[in-house]
């Protein structure tokens, strides 16, 4: 748009950078916005068992079981507040796990596993 439609005689590199941010400033809150939403709607249906050497998955709905091994788990960062593990997905997730819902020794474990 910066070459087709300059603004005001403009550069046109110059009124691109400026389209550019307009677009920008009004897609970063609706994405985030989004992702926000997204996250109060999804329902995780499975309890999580951390154990030294699997991650298990108990499925509620579904009465299934999933058993990983600690090679699905890409990256642990442990923050302030909470432990975030990526998984190695084709579509990229993260598992939130607050610390305060953790004892000294669970976070230990994770610490360990961050190695």
């Amino acid at each position: 748009m910066g070459f087709s439609l300059p603004i005001n005689k403009m550069n046109p590199v110059v009124s691109g950078l400026i389209y550019f941010a307009a677009v920008m400033l009004l897609l970063w809150p609706l994405q985030y916005l989004s992702a926000k939403r997204f996250s109060k709607l999804i329902n995780f249906d499975a309890l999580v068992e951390f154990k030294e050497d699997e991650i298990k998955l108990n499925h509620n709905i579904t009465n299934t079981t999933e058993i990983h091994n600690w090679n699905w788990v890409n990256t642990i960062d442990i923050k302030k507040d909470k432990i975030w593990l990526t998984l190695n997905e084709a579509r990229p997730f993260a598992v939130s796990i607050p610390k305060s819902k953790l004892t000294q020794s669970e976070i230990d474990f994770f610490k360990s596993k961050m190695a």
